[in-house]
C-alpha cells in the first residue's frame, strides 16, 4: 500500500490529463501534485522515490499526447513553484512553468527583443528548454540561454551555457535525469513598437496558416534536415486523412486535429499511417515532435535511435 503524500502539499488522485493538454486527449494520472515551492517539490521527490513512483513534469501540455489508459505516475505541475519571472536589465530569469507567449509580451512591454519568435508557441519555458523550441526561420530558445537551474539527485544546481548543447528540437537537458526549474535568458534592447509590430505579424501568420481553433498539439513531426514535414506529408497525399475522429488538417498538413472525441489510439494510428506513407513516397522516416506519455514501451511511431551527440552531451546530476 502506498504511503500518503507529504502533509500540506496539494496532491490529487486519478486526475484525467485530457483537461491539462492542448489535444484534450488522455487518461488519468495516478497522482497530480501542485507544490507551492521547490522545497515542497523536493519532498514530493523523496516520497515518489520511497514509493517507487515515476515522476513526470507537466508544463503547458501543448506538445503532449497521453495514453488513453493514463499513466501510473506522479505528475507534477510547477505552476506555483516555478511560475514567475523577473527582468534584470537585458536578462530575464523565468521559471519552468512560465508560458512563452506571456514572457514574449512581457519582454515587448519593456522594450526587449529576442523572444518575439515565442509569441505563437503555446508551451512553457521548461518544455521549451528540453526541446529547444523555436520557429521555422531558425530562432529558438537555446540561442538565448545563459544558464539553466535544475533539480536532480544531488539537489538544486545551475548549469552554465557552456555545459549545454542545443540542436534542432532537442537539447542535452532531455534525458539528463534532471527537472528543469527555470533559466536565465539574455535579451537585447529593441524599440517597443518594433517588437510589438513583429508580434502582430507572427500571430497573423500563425492564424492564417495553422488550425488554431480546435484541439491540436502544434507540429506533430519534426522537420527533417533540409525539408519540411508539412510539405512531405502533403506531397504524400495525406491532407484530410483520418483515423477515427482524428484527421490531418487541410490547412497545415503537419497539424492533426479532431472534433473533441478522438482517442490517443486514433492519433497514434494516424501518425503511424502518415509516417509510413511519407517513408514510401519520399524515403524519409518522420520523427515525432510531440511527446508520448504512457506506461510500458512507447508506440513504434515514437521510437528512434538516440543520436550520438545526445549521448555525448548529457548532463547527469
Amino acid at each position: 500500500m502506498t504511503a500518503p503524500p507529504p502533509d500540506g502539499i496539494e496532491v490529487h488522485e486519478d486526475v484525467p490529463l485530457a483537461r491539462h493538454t492542448y489535444l484534450r486527449i488522455g487518461g488519468p494520472a495516478r497522482y497530480l501534485a501542485i507544490p507551492d515551492s521547490i522545497e515542497e517539490l523536493q519532498q514530493l521527490f523523496g516520497w515518489a522515490r520511497d514509493e517507487s513512483l515515476s515522476v513526470r513534469v507537466l508544463g503547458g501540455g501543448s506538445n503532449l499526447l497521453v495514453a488513453d489508459e493514463g499513466i501510473d505516475a506522479l505528475v507534477v505541475s510547477l505552476r506555483r513553484a516555478a511560475g514567475s519571472f523577473t527582468f534584470i536589465g537585458e536578462r530575464v530569469v523565468a521559471g519552468a512553468a512560465v508560458m512563452l507567449p506571456a514572457l514574449s509580451r512581457a519582454a515587448a512591454e519593456r522594450g526587449l527583443g529576442g523572444l518575439e519568435f515565442a509569441i505563437g508557441i503555446p508551451g512553457a519555458v521548461g518544455g521549451a528548454l528540453n526541446s529547444n523550441a523555436g520557429i521555422g526561420d531558425g530562432r529558438s530558445i537555446g540561442q538565448l540561454v545563459e544558464e539553466v537551474e535544475v533539480l536532480g539527485g544531488r539537489g538544486r544546481a545551475t548549469i552554465p551555457r557552456r555545459e549545454l548543447s542545443f540542436g534542432y528540437r532537442r537539447s542535452s537537458l532531455r534525458g539528463a535525469g534532471v527537472m528543469v526549474l527555470g533559466a536565465t535568458l539574455r535579451l537585447h534592447e529593441r524599440p517597443r513598437e518594433e517588437v510589438e509590430a513583429e508580434l502582430r505579424t507572427l500571430l497573423e501568420h500563425r492564424q492564417a496558416t495553422q488550425p488554431t481553433a480546435g484541439p491540436n498539439a502544434g507540429s506533430i513531426f519534426r522537420n527533417p534536415e533540409g525539408d519540411y514535414a508539412g510539405r512531405l506529408i502533403e506531397a504524400a497525399g495525406c491532407k484530410g486523412m483520418s483515423v477515427g475522429k482524428a484527421r490531418v488538417s487541410e490547412l497545415h498538413a503537419n497539424f492533426f486535429v479532431h472534433d473533441g472525441d478522438a482517442t490517443a489510439a486514433d492519433l497514434v494510428e494516424l501518425m503511424a499511417q502518415v509516417q509510413r506513407r511519407v517513408l514510401d513516397d519520399a524515403g524519409v522516416r518522420l520523427q515525432p515532435e510531440i511527446e508520448w506519455w504512457g506506461d510500458g514501451p512507447p508506440p513504434e511511431v515514437f521510437t528512434e535511435p538516440m543520436a550520438a551527440e545526445d549521448l555525448d552531451s548529457r548532463t547527469v546530476l
